[in-house]
Order: structure tokens, then C-alpha cells, then sequence
């Protein structure tokens, strides 16, 4: 393969992977407490091909993994006593059969046993690491900035478990808006206040994101130009030389 479709080749390669990223956070912009990606790239250099040692380099684009922008999403006002926001760093603390999990999403509700859930039906842990349970007939439930869970009837039932990690970028989706933490110390998250009747939307932004997907299929189909105007050098060589041996 000549050396310009190897770095052709390398560079769509990596486009199509950045489209993948950026489609995926234009269909995230409204999902509660959702970060938005983007893709890490790398060049290579190695020899190019038929040159000698030490000589002619190519250098080609290399797809070498994804980020999330941490960045804190916009609150957005419902209430509902059981949408939460974090206001600062931090996780929601997810029990799942795998384990546990964490999660920005806040969007919480009651099962038939009063536990505090997910909208996939997960218990929502309390700083202790226990499921939260709100006694049948209480109706006012207030959720104070530490996280300190009462209702008028019964008092105060618990807190809601906050933590930190000190490197979220290796932490790894799960799906579902649940993170796993991937061996990092889940750390109390001290300083974060957690908002009741509030949910913390997604970081994304459409108008950044919209943009972002017109370069990269500009730049997409530039380089398929550049493979297209190869092609036909290398086309009119041969023709040319056939020509000539004729």
C-alpha cells in the first residue's frame, strides 16, 4: 500500500471513531447528569516505506482512547422531592448485582418496599453503604445539603452516600448513566452539596458538538479526495507505462 493511503487510512480511521464519540453525546444532551466525551489521539512515526534507515518518517494519527469532560452540568428545577443534584465532585452510590456503582443521575424514586431507587430499580446507598428506606405513610421528605435524609413523621432516617475518586477518568462506563470505579478508593465527598428537587443536566454542548460533527466530515471528505486524486496518479502512472512497454 502506498505511504499516502496509509496515512489516509489512519486518519478516517480516527474520524470515524471522533464521529461515533460526538453522535453519541449529541443523543446524551438531555440525559440527566451525563459528561461528554472526546477521543485522546496520538501520532506515530515509522519509516516510510522504501526509504533507508534513518531517513523518510511518516507520521500517522492514532486512535489512542476517550476523556469525559467533568466539567459540572447545568441544575435544572423540578419539584420533586426525589430528584437530587450534586453540586460539586462526586458520585451517588449505586447498589447493583454487580456490585456497587455510582452515578451523577439524581432522578430517584420509591419502590413498593419505600426504598429510595434508580429509574433502573437500584437501591440508592446511604453514607453506611445501606439501601435507604422511607416508612410507609411519610409523606414530607426532606433531603438537607449534607445529604441528611427526614420526613416529618419519622425524623431523620439516614444520609445519602456521596464520594469522590481522586482520578474519574479511569473510572469506566457501565451504561445506564453507572459508572464502576475501576480500582480507584471511593473517597466521602465533603465539600459537595447535594440539591433536592433538582436534577443536574448533561455538560454537553449542542452548538459545540453540531459544530464539531461538520469538521469532521469535512475533513473526511477531504481526505477521500486526497485517496481519489492518488488513485488517479497512480492510475495515469500505469497507463503510461503499459503505453511505453507497448
Amino acid at each position: 500500500m502506498e505511504n499516502i493511503a496509509y496515512v489516509a487510512l489512519s486518519l478516517q480511521t480516527v474520524l470515524n471513531r471522533q464521529m461515533q464519540i460526538t453522535a453519541n453525546n449529541v443523543a446524551n444532551m438531555s440525559t440527566a447528569g451525563y459528561k461528554a466525551q472526546g477521543v485522546l489521539f496520538n501520532e506515530e512515526l515509522t519509516k516510510a516505506q522504501g526509504e533507508i534507515e534513518n531517513n523518510g518518517k511518516l507520521a500517522m494519527v492514532l486512535d489512542h482512547g476517550t476523556f469525559r469532560r467533568v466539567e459540572q452540568g447545568p441544575l435544572q428545577q423540578t419539584g420533586n422531592p426525589l430528584d437530587l443534584a450534586l453540586e460539586g465532585s462526586g458520585f451517588f452510590a449505586i447498589e447493583t448485582e454487580n456490585g456497587t456503582r455510582y452515578a451523577r443521575a439524581g432522578n430517584f424514586s420509591l419502590d413498593r418496599e419505600g426504598q429510595i431507587v434508580t429509574q433502573s430499580g437500584n437501591a440508592v446507598l446511604s453514607d453506611g453503604g445501606q439501601a435507604i428506606t422511607i416508612p410507609q405513610g411519610d409523606t414530607q421528605i426532606m433531603i438537607a445539603n449534607d445529604g441528611t435524609i427526614s420526613t416529618a413523621e419519622s425524623g431523620i432516617l439516614g444520609r445519602i452516600g456521596v464520594m469522590r475518586f481522586n482520578d474519574e477518568q479511569k473510572m469506566l462506563e457501565n451504561g445506564g448513566g453507572l459508572y464502576d470505579a475501576n480500582g480507584e478508593v471511593a473517597i466521602p465527598a465533603e465539600n459537595t452539596n447535594v440539591l433536592q428537587f433538582m436534577l443536574e443536566g448533561s455538560n454537553v454542548q449542542p452548538i459545540l458538538e453540531m459544530n464539531k460533527m461538520i469538521e469532521i466530515v469535512r475533513n473526511y471528505q477531504q481526505t477521500q479526495r486526497l485517496l481519489q486524486t492518488d488513485h488517479e496518479r497512480q492510475r495515469n502512472v500505469i497507463s503510461r507505462l503499459t503505453q511505453n512497454v507497448n
